[in-house]
This record gives structure tokens, sequence and C-alpha cells, in this order.
């Protein structure tokens, strides 16, 4: 995504009422490079941040105070019939652990982060670099996913996150 052109669609969206203009907010982010589809809905203090790719299906609501950040190389690929809680976190870019380096975070790294289908991503979970989570997924509210989640109707809790229940 262009970087200077999410700076805009950020000024332009802060004075937009929080629930309203869900087409207007689709075809600025359009503009700044994403891929999204029909009937999505971006509540206004969601922040999008990154020069990575980002891509997001159809039916889909994107909570208040979340933050969808793809940078590099990196893809966030959100599919369809989603649903995206409030302050959740998206994120491709961390850095390797360097114990004998200056800083111990040492180099940075980005790695992309798919959504599956259905999937329902609790209030201020976290989903770090290189997840991938398998079709309706439930991520508990509070649980940071720190690894992908192989099953598919799966409810993930915890820090880190660990399956719990499976729906089938």
């Amino acid at each position: 995504m262009n970087s200077f052109r999410l700076y805009l669609y950020s000024q332009i969206v802060r004075w937009l009422p929080e629930t309203r203009f869900f087409g207007l907010k689709v075809k600025l982010l359009r503009w700044c490079g994403a891929t999204i589809g029909e009937n999505v809905r971006i509540n206004s203090s969601a922040q999008f941040s990154g020069d990575g790719n980002l891509e997001i299906g159809d039916d889909v609501w994107v909570g208040p105070r979340c933050l969808i950040s793809p940078v590099g190389k990196a893809t966030i690929q959100i599919g369809s019939h989603i649903d995206i809680a409030p302050q959740v976190m998206i994120l491709t870019g961390s850095h390797k652990i360097e114990p004998m380096g200056n800083h111990i975070g040492g180099e940075g790294y980005s790695a992309s982060v798919v959504v599956g289908d259905g999937c329902w991503l609790g209030a201020r979970s976290v989903l770090l670099p290189g997840v991938t989570l398998k079709q309706k997924t439930i991520v508990a509210a509070g649980a940071v996913v720190t690894k992908s989640v192989d099953e598919e109707m799966a409810l993930v809790a915890g820090v880190p996150a660990k399956v719990v229940k499976q729906y089938r």
C-alpha cells in the first residue's frame, strides 16, 4: 500500500462518524492500494499502516481502534464473512532476537498473516507475523496468536494462544 495515501486516509476518516460512510472508507483504502471485497464495514478509528499488501474479502466487519499493519513484502489476507472486534492487532513485522547485539531486538523481518473465511477475532486479540488461521477459527478476547492454527472451527485462547475447543 502507499504510505502517503494511507496518511491522507487517516486524516480524512478521523472526521467521519465511527459507523457511517463505510463505502467511502473502502474506496479510500482501495485508492491506497488495498484489495477489498463487497459489504466491508470499517470503523473510522481503525488504523491501517505499512507498505505491505492488504486483501480483505466480502462481508467483513473491522471494529473500532483496530490496527492492521502489513509491512515490507508481507501481505495481510483477511477472508470473507469475518468479524474483527475492537482493538484487534494484526501485525506482519517483528525483529529477530539477537542476545549478543546492542539491542536484543535485532534485524527486522516481515511475514504474511492469513485469516480464513468465517473467523471471529475477539476484542484485543493479537495476530503476530506468520500466523495462518483456518476457516471459522475463533480467537478469544485478549489472546495472542504466535503460531498458525491447523484446525478448522477451533477456539483458541490464552497467551500464547492454544486450541481449547473444537466445533465439529
